[in-house]
């Protein structure tokens, strides 16, 4: 990862980010689809707040997004149609800042389904930014042709990610791997 980058490098990325099309929103929050390009500046914060054009704040990623992009990375570098089936970056408009992250895990699997993942950073949490995002994001998933459905898991103790899955409108339909298993379908979709 970059941990310097010349003014230069980082217009050349501001515009490959500006250039996305593939960007939502919602009345608070700005929603991008994370990049290769975006992923590669993510060791300098300085950087980072430039080319998205928003704060970051001190910790973000964590370590479990973190994680997640390191196998992204590679994936949407070798086909960059899968943008939007990873994670996207919350971004709060009002304070111009990164308040978390949001997305899908994966491309749709021969079930037509993804699995929806979110996480807001601490300082930003309780105040319905991750109810917000994920609403939009399985808005968006069950708008695309090859989805059906959208599955979600949590710890049954997380009554925090319940609230948001049971406000975005997804149903308790089970357990898997001692988790809680959620999913919201698209209307007409097959039971």
């Amino acid at each position: 990862m970059c941990r310097r980058c010349d003014a230069a490098s980082v217009r050349r990325l501001n515009v490959v980010v500006m250039e996305t099309r593939l960007r939502l929103g919602t009345a608070r929050l700005e929603l991008v689809p994370f990049s290769g390009e975006l992923i590669g500046v993510l060791g300098d914060r300085l950087s980072t707040a430039r080319v998205i054009g928003a704060d970051v704040p001190e910790g973000w990623p964590d370590d479990q997004l973190s994680e997640l992009l390191r196998v992204y990375a590679p994936w949407i570098a070798e086909d960059p149609a899968r943008l939007g089936f990873g994670p996207w970056i919350v971004i709060a408009r009002e304070q111009s800042s990164v308040v978390g992250s949001a997305g899908f895990l994966e491309t749709p699997k021969e079930d037509k389904a993804i699995e929806l993942g979110f996480g807001i950073h601490p300082r930003f949490r309780n105040r319905g930014y991750a109810a917000e995002a994920a609403r939009r994001l399985v808005e968006w998933g069950l708008a695309q042709p090859s989805v059906e459905k959208i599955v979600a898991r949590c710890d049954p103790s997380n009554a925090a990610s319940i609230r948001v899955l049971e406000k975005v409108g997804m149903n308790r339909v089970g357990h898997v791997e001692e988790l809680l298993l959620w999913e919201a379908r698209r209307a007409g979709a097959g039971w």
